[in-house]
């Protein structure tokens, strides 16, 4: 056999598409943590406290990893059980480090200044944690996309959908699980797709294993464990005829196949990542007897309401659109369609397709209220890597057809560059000097040496709308206290957790002024704009406006 050397301009072209290639791909890493690490300072002077922390979770955060030290081998941790302690335990790595380099260990209150700059360290480390885990999923997206198709342009299309997704682009900037917490999804489903082409023993046992580590993290992720177990139920016995026998075949090599080994490691990751679970199970319960059992709506799953679906389309139409504003969440949509057409596809697609149908219905129909845009991040693995196997399917499909090829490309593109263009409008907003420390610096002019009383309306979310502004001033000549508009007071405050406009401004100062002990002094907010028009963000989910609440000061008429 006679073996013909490529020509030296073959070469070089070969050399150079690789280097194109690579040069794309950094560019939209380097894109994502652009969006990433800008504004990541944010908030980090407010303090540690329930009535301090601009980002209300991550005062959970902080509060839980400030219980584990693992210098002294504490990894008790009351305040993580709520969730999953996984994440603490690697967020309790810095902290011991900045235990060993101040040689002082951090309190669980911010009550000197040299505290709280500790705590905003730990808070700035752990922030650039969210980060590296968030660019870490997109290498993984990209990587199970390539996976999955071969090829490399829908690799790269699926990771630069998940670097612009705005809801991870805003859960990046703060210290919390749902990072980690979508990397160990994302190295689920890449795993489990390598095992069904090249299958090995310790696969299945390293899969399950990562399942149990996501389970760990935050106990609704341990569904993903379904993914491996769905590709082992949709592989194989490919060559017997249709129907029942295929089916019997696939139940049987499923369980005489890799499911005991997915088990056991799944066991062992959950026992690695929350121990307490094992060695503390009464302590975990009462945790979340307080914290999370009062939000599950069991009577969601009564036999009469299984099949009532308003709370998962509001999931699904709703907190997902907003996740993915604004027309990002239309990419997914369409390559789901476009998989449930494709049976050639099915082996791929239908795991993936079965675990976000599942965690969408448990989590929409057993956690009340359905408001909080952060519980449907961990679909957006899943979404992005369905998003580049359709692409890439459709590449094959119009490979001759480039007028198509182009046109899809380009509707693609188009779906996206909103989403950034929203993204850096976020960011930069995020820059600006925040409402709350605004205000604060206002009423340190306005205050005097004489005894004040600013009062705080109890409305929605002021523990993390006004009360970081105030609580920092209070001493003995000042007091701050929650109360309602008819009760009297020097100053108060009505904080609102959304960004709103002026018609809805103007009805809060009618409100606010209705009982005649107030009037209207002056207005904090702070909103993202693109070219010079401000984004409406009154309705979206709370969890993704933490930066831009609006802040309403009030004076009354007369000295109390």
């Amino acid at each position: 056999m006679q073996f013909v050397l490529p020509r030296g301009t073959d070469l070089e072209f070969v050399s150079a598409k690789k280097v194109i290639r690579l040069s794309l791909f950094f560019a939209v890493l380097l894109l994502a943590l652009y969006l990433r690490i800008t504004g990541l300072s944010w908030g980090l002077t407010s303090g540690y406290g329930h009535n301090r922390n601009f980002q209300p979770d991550e005062f959970i955060s902080l509060r839980g990893v400030l219980q584990v030290d693992l210098l002294r081998g504490h990894i008790r941790a009351p305040s993580a059980y709520v969730e999953g302690t996984f994440n603490y335990y690697l967020w309790a790595l810095p902290q011991a480090a900045l235990n060993l380099s101040s040689k002082i260990g951090l309190a669980s209150a911010a009550s000197t200044k040299m505290e709280a700059k500790d705590h905003a360290h730990l808070l700035y480390i752990c922030r650039w944690m969210s980060v590296l885990f968030d660019l870490s999923t997109i290498i993984i997206v990209f990587l199970a996309i390539r996976e999955a198709t071969q090829h490399f342009y829908p690799a790269l299309l699926g990771a630069f959908v998940y670097s612009v997704l705005p809801m991870q682009v805003i859960y990046a900037h703060f210290m919390r699980t749902h990072l980690l917490s979508n990397l160990l999804c994302g190295l689920v489903i890449w795993l489990s797709l390598k095992f069904r082409k090249r299958p090995k023993w310790w696969m299945p046992l390293v899969v399950g294993f990562i399942s149990g580590l996501a389970g760990a993290t935050r106990f609704p992720n341990a569904i993903i464990v379904v993914v491996p177990c769905l590709y082992c139920l949709f592989d194989r016995c490919d060559y017997l005829p249709r129907g029942k026998i295929r089916l019997r075949e696939r139940i049987r090599h499923f369980f005489k196949g890799p499911i005991w080994l997915i088990g056991f490691g799944f066991a062992f990751g959950l026992f690695l990542g929350h121990p307490m679970l094992f060695l503390d199970l009464p302590s975990v319960i009462n945790a979340m007897k307080g914290s999370v059992f009062p939000y599950v709506t069991l009577w969601e799953f009564k036999l009469s309401n299984l099949l009532n679906f308003s709370v998962v389309w509001k999931y699904a139409f709703f907190l997902i659109p907003c996740a993915m504003y604004p027309f990002l969440w239309l990419l997914p949509y369409c390559a789901i369609l476009y998989l449930c057409c494709r049976r050639s596809l099915y082996g791929q697609s239908f795991p993936i397709l079965i675990f976000s149908g599942l965690y969408l219905y448990i989590m929409a129909k057993g956690y009340e209220g359905g408001i909080f845009a952060r519980a449907t991040m961990l679909l957006f693995p899943g979404f992005c890597i369905l998003v580049g196997v359709a692409f890439g399917d459709l590449w094959l499909l119009l490979r001759k057809q480039q007028r198509v090829g182009l046109f899809l490309i380009a509707a693609s593109l188009l779906l996206t560059l909103p989403s950034m263009g929203f993204d850096m409008a976020y960011i930069e907003a995020m820059q600006r000097k925040d409402a709350r420390l605004a205000l604060r610096e206002d009423l340190q002019k306005l205050l005097g040496n004489t005894p004040m009383t600013i009062g705080v309306l109890r409305f929605a979310g002021y523990f993390y709308t006004v009360m970081p502004a105030v609580e920092p001033l209070k001493s003995k000549e000042l007091v701050v206290r929650v109360q309602d508009s008819d009760e009297k007071a020097d100053f108060f405050l009505v904080g609102i957790p959304v960004p709103i406009d002026s018609g809805l401004l103007d009805l809060a100062i009618k409100n606010g002024e209705a009982n005649g002990r107030f009037r209207y002094e002056k207005s904090y907010r702070v909103c993202p704009t693109i070219f010079g028009q401000e984004l409406q963000l009154g309705r979206f989910p709370t969890d993704m406006t933490y930066p831009f609440p609006t802040i309403l000061l009030f004076r009354a008429k007369t000295q109390i």
